[in-house]
């Protein structure tokens, strides 16, 4: 008869058929794992909350300072520029529509030199999201956009 492999004995447990329990030998050359050898409890000086409200007077309230801006011609068929300007200036992103205009390319033309108009005078740049022009970016003054690696937008096939 071939010896059965005892299947406790593979995966390193006690067998169960062995009716007194062994002592596991310990290996002092075994070194012990790096890191710490207890995880610190809650109330240890060790640990450390994230979260509490100790930490977030540290931090410091957060409040956002730069925003996102959406804007659309009026009812008018103008585009605020001097708001436009104002927004920039404190760092917002700039997304101008102008879709309502398709029927009045030339009033679409003009927004879209003086958004560029607005853009040059604070050494920012604007751009186009989409194919027809109608969608602007313009990202605010200490914003920085990669236009070496990205095409903002546009899908486009690599060459």
């Amino acid at each position: 008869m071939i010896g059965m492999v005892d299947i406790f004995r593979l995966l390193g447990l006690p067998s169960p058929t062995s009716s007194s329990p062994t002592k596991e030998k310990v290996n002092p050359q075994t070194p012990a794992p790096p890191g710490p050898s207890t995880v610190p409890s809650s109330n240890s000086s060790d640990f450390m909350d994230l979260s509490s409200v100790e930490w977030a007077r540290k931090a410091g309230p957060i409040s956002p300072n730069r925003y996102l801006r959406y804007i659309q011609p009026d009812d008018r068929h103008i585009i605020p520029h001097s708001e436009i300007s104002d927004c920039l200036q404190d760092g917002d992103v700039v997304i101008v529509d102008l879709r309502k205009l398709a029927h009045m390319e030339a009033q679409k033309s003009a927004c879209r030199r003086r958004i560029q108009e607005v853009a040059r005078d604070l050494s920012i740049h604007a751009f186009i999201l989409d194919a027809s022009e109608d969608l602007i970016l313009v990202p605010g003054v200490g914003i920085s956009v990669d236009v070496d690696r990205h095409i903002l937008g546009i899908e486009t096939d690599l060459i």
